[in-house]
């Protein structure tokens, strides 16, 4: 028996070596003319290894053929698919769709089969993650060749990011420079609620198609081109938070998928953000964290676009080709030519305020969800809880009821679905005990990343900020970081967005002097749930101060000094109406 031991050691060593090595060639670690060598020494040994550790494998399976005895597998994460070891000594990888008392009903190949029990000499299950991520580590990095390093990221500079790969016992370190990376891509997170969020989006909106790339799924009805555009976005912006806040979700997960629906009309978007009680006059898009559900509508879909068209090139490039014709009739042919190269000079400009519009509009989309998955990135990652205990809420309730509204045509029936809808909101809220993570803390951090790059200066917050500064409407830091649940609640429109400003400013301020120490900051306000401390109400500013090794007078003179190197910005109202003047007159 330890002979035997010895030797399955010993063939252990040997083929896990061997794996090591091959991961350090493909990551180019250790790639030389005598690594070359070797190789093919190993691939004899391993070749020999291959009947032991293949036997070894059936009879560890064998022995543990009910699922709830596998090592790993949780009863939250839904068994996805299997394989069936036959006696007669095939296999089959497939779908799981039942299991019976007498065998396996599976799909495969596109065709359903029922597998008995009796035909099968052991089964092996496999859950969704383990089907569709074929990968070791939660966070892998796409490099710009297209390469895969399937490594675990121990630390990140402003450069460069060390990867350590971990096989056979032993691990080697390697650093990749930012610039070769493309984007992180992120393990998907199969259970129980991320199924039920799913189905649910699936009943509400039935002709959307989904989209699954990593931990992000994607809901829409755009054209492929926008959907294309909207992953680039989404995976630019989580690659960019997880390494700007690398130290604040290191060792953490994401807790469910992140679900993004995105709508092509506005009218569906309306339509459906009515039944969460939100004003969609007013927003773009929005994170519902009871749901669990980023909600968007394109600013430049497919309705939008064509009314645009329409209005600046459609109708007017149709009065000026009667104007044209009129003209041509009264003067002589020569001159045509000459008529025909003004009105290209007018339809250039025509087409360059089109493209301006859509240009604006594109980014208005995508700004809005950035700063909305910052929302329910940092949410679903555990580091901005919004909710301390909720009762028991009939998300299947409300679900049934939203779709029936979205379905109906008779607006007598819709206006009594929405007022129904709106009271089960009220007692889903009337239910829960709230604290919101601060509100200058989530805004702040949804608005430093709403930018592309991330905390890049945002012309609008600055000028909002520069505005309220000159005429002495900023509030104190003590009062605008006092804000404890949503976004400012009880002050007016334009106060709340002077909110908003100085939380976008402070945010910036603070992760452009005092990186580290904001990060220890939103660690500790992360590790700790309000009212939990000794059972006394946790005082976030004190908290901060504390990291920050400041008292609050000193504080607000380093901030406002920040703040006054920014170069005086315009209206950008004013701004964009120079640009469509500028285009349209052809100024340079």
């Amino acid at each position: 028996m330890k002979k035997l031991l010895l030797v399955i050691i010993s063939l252990s060593l040997v083929f896990f070596g061997y794996k090591f090595l091959q991961k350090e060639i493909k990551a180019n670690l250790g790639l030389n003319a005598k690594v070359a060598a070797v190789t093919d020494e190993l691939e004899k040994i391993r070749a020999g290894a291959k009947g032991i550790f293949i036997n070894l494998k059936r009879n560890y399976c064998k022995a543990f053929r009910d699922k709830k005895n596998i090592a790993g597998f949780s009863e939250d994460a839904p068994v996805q698919s299997v394989e069936l070891h036959l006696i007669r000594g095939s296999v089959m990888s497939a779908k799981l769709i039942k299991k019976t008392s007498g065998g396996y009903e599976v799909e495969w190949k596109g065709d359903k089969f029922f597998i008995n029990s009796s035909q099968i000499k052991y089964v092996e299950y496999k859950t969704q993650k383990e089907t569709e991520w074929p990968y070791k580590n939660d966070v892998v990095i796409r490099k710009t060749n297209g390469v895969m390093l399937d490594g675990e990221i121990t630390d990140v500079a402003a450069d460069r990011v060390t990867v350590s790969f971990k096989e056979g016992g032993g691990s080697a370190d390697m650093d990749v420079k930012k610039s070769e990376i493309e984007y992180l891509l992120f393990a998907p997170v199969y259970n129980k609620e991320s199924e039920g969020i799913e189905k649910r989006i699936k009943a509400q909106f039935p002709k959307m198609k989904f989209y699954r790339e990593g931990n992000i799924t994607l809901v829409t009805d755009s054209y492929i081109t926008w959907v294309n555009l909207y992953k680039k976005t989404l995976r630019n912006e989580y690659t960019e938070i997880y390494f700007k806040f690398f130290r604040l979700l290191k060792g953490r997960r994401a807790k469910t998928q992140n679900f993004v629906v995105v709508f092509d009309d506005f009218a569906d978007f309306a339509e459906s953000s009515m039944t969460d009680g939100v004003p969609f006059w007013a927003v773009l898009g929005y994170f519902n964290p009871t749901d669990k559900v980023l909600y968007l509508f394109n600013a430049f879909g497919d309705r939008v676009e064509k009314m645009v068209f329409d209005i600046i090139v459609g109708r007017t490039g149709k009065s000026v080709d009667k104007i044209v014709e009129a003209i041509k009739k009264r003067v002589d042919e020569r001159y045509h030519i000459f008529i025909d190269g003004q009105v290209k000079e007018y339809t250039d400009r025509y087409w360059a305020i089109y493209s301006l519009y859509k240009g604006e509009l594109t980014e208005e989309t995508l700004s809005t969800l950035r700063h909305e998955f910052a929302h329910e990135l940092f949410s679903n990652w555990g580091v901005q809880d919004i909710m301390l205990s909720r009762p028991k809420i009939d998300k299947e309730k409300i679900a049934r009821k939203k779709k029936e509204f979205l379905e109906t045509k008779d607006y007598k029936k819709k206006e009594e679905l929405l007022e129904g809808l709106m009271k089960l909101r009220r007692e889903e809220v009337e239910g829960i005990e709230m604290e919101a993570s601060e509100s200058w803390l989530s805004e702040g951090l949804a608005t430093y990343c709403g930018t592309d790059p991330i905390g890049s200066k945002d012309d609008s917050w600055l000028f909002i900020y520069q505005d309220a500064a000159r005429n002495k409407e900023l509030n104190p830091i003590e009062f605008f970081t006092s804000f404890k649940m949503g976004s400012f609640p009880g002050l007016c429109h334009k106060a709340a967005l002077v909110s908003y400003a100085q939380s976008w400013a402070f945010t910036t301020f603070l992760m452009a002097r005092y990186p580290d120490q904001f990060l220890t900051y939103q660690q500790e306000i992360a590790a700790v749930k309000p009212g939990t401390d000794s059972g006394e109400k946790r005082e976030e500013l004190k908290i901060l101060l504390k990291c920050l090794n400041k008292d609050l007078p000193a504080l607000e003179k380093e901030f406002a000094d920040y703040m006054n190197t920014y170069k005086k910005v315009d209206d950008p109202y004013v701004a964009k109406f120079i640009r469509y003047h500028d285009v349209w007159t052809g100024a340079s």
